[in-house]
């Protein structure tokens, strides 16, 4: 009797992995290096956001990686191609989402 094998799940370069976990050590250090939160000095204020959300987003890939959803849109539930993940594999969009 021949069994049918369950569809493989979809793999990535074992370099996406890393590139994510360098990126979350880069924000948890450039975080650490920063100075206390100053209300006063929105530069430095919009500095931190943006890195924060990198850092979510950083997470958020990894967490879409462990259970086979990483590469989905989150927007249009489409494939975001293997290129935008290699330049940015923190995206949360595909390239037609991302243009819209």
């Amino acid at each position: 009797m021949t069994l049918n094998p369950l569809p493989s799940a979809r793999t990535f370069p074992t370099t996406l992995r890393q590139a994510l976990l360098n990126a979350a050590a880069t924000r948890r250090r450039q975080l650490a290096e920063m100075r206390p939160h100053d209300p006063t000095n929105l530069v430095a204020a919009a500095h931190r956001l943006s890195v924060e959300r990198i850092r979510d987003q950083v997470h958020l890939a990894l967490d879409r990686m462990d259970s086979g959803t990483y590469g989905d849109c989150g927007d249009c539930g489409g494939t975001i191609s293997l290129q935008t993940l290699l330049e940015k594999a923190w995206t949360l969009r595909c390239d037609w989402c991302t243009a819209r």
